[in-house]
């Protein structure tokens, strides 16, 4: 089922051209109550990568999640150039519903040569080292148990082959524990015979981003999603760096930590390091959490 979604994911992301500026990003089967903010923040990113030069990959983006979207509905995505420099591109994007804007993104895109290698390049690293991936249960394996609180969304699999470290609680068990998630991820079906360009694999990765990020926020209260604790929340804004182009038919090891929630409103920090330790992307996301009041 994973490796389906995976294919399906790709035509997802195969945003259609409308006009010079214009595009249409198709709806999924595989869905949540409203539009998943990972889809939209991925097709806005594609649409933005068909406007800008030859040659050039995102590098940073910053979006805003303004309303919940309908996921039976397409998105259509309208890109404004800011401006094409000597290595450097500026788009932002407004993605809408019928006559609702439901979000809205700058990126900027980077020559070739700003991801080459400098005498100036450095890097800290104090992430713990990981259990190999294929050491680590499978995603079914690792939520059977609470399969019956989790919506399809989780219990039909994801696109991504994600091993979690420990018990991801914020999906559904709510144990109380500090507030960091770790888990490995690749794409589902690496398709090694297939290469994704630069944008495509940006693309996924900021999808894969935006899947789980505030789950840290749950751990240290003993709350989840969907099981013991039930919270509710939603992204609000999401931000992200890429270091390097990622590779998202290899292994990633992800480190997700929340340091604060303040006023309903959750930071969360997400580094995505390539098998060799390697920093290749950082997110950071604000939502809002909240317990039900009934």
């Amino acid at each position: 089922m994973s490796a389906a979604l995976f294919t399906e994911l790709l035509d997802v992301l195969d945003v259609a051209r409308r006009g010079e500026c214009t595009f249409v990003g198709p709806t999924w089967t595989h869905r949540l109550p409203r539009l998943f903010g990972g889809q939209v923040l991925a097709q806005a990113l594609v649409a933005a990568g068909y406007t800008v030069p030859t040659g050039r990959a995102p590098h940073s983006l910053h979006a805003y999640f303004l309303r919940g979207g309908d996921p039976d509905l397409p998105v259509h995505l309208d890109v404004d150039t800011v401006r094409d420099g000597g290595t450097l591109s500026t788009r932002v994007v407004h993605a809408r519903q019928h006559d609702n804007q439901i979000f809205t993104m700058t990126t900027s895109f980077a020559a070739k040569e700003l991801f080459g290698e400098t005498e100036l390049d450095r890097q800290e690293s104090d992430a713990t080292p990981l259990p190999e991936p294929t050491t680590l249960a499978e995603l079914g394996d690792r939520l059977a148990s609470a399969r019956s609180a989790l919506p399809a969304w989780w219990a039909d699999g994801q696109p991504f082959d994600i091993r979690f470290v420990d018990d991801p609680s914020a999906l559904a068990s709510g144990v109380t524990q500090r507030p960091i998630q770790r888990f490995w991820a690749r794409a589902a079906e690496p398709r090694v015979d297939q290469q994704l360009d630069p944008t495509t694999n940006c693309a996924l990765l900021a999808f894969l981003s935006d899947l789980n990020l505030l789950d840290p926020a749950l751990m240290p209260l003993g709350r989840s999603w969907y099981g013991n604790g039930y919270t509710e929340g939603a992204s609000v804004d999401h931000a992200m760096w890429f270091h390097a182009i990622p590779h998202v038919d290899q292994w990633l090891s992800v480190e997700q930590t929340s340091p604060v929630t303040a006023g309903g409103r959750a930071l969360c920090t997400a580094h995505f390091r390539d098998a060799t330790g390697a920093l290749v992307a950082t997110a950071n996301q604000e939502g809002l959490v909240r317990a039900p009041t009934t």
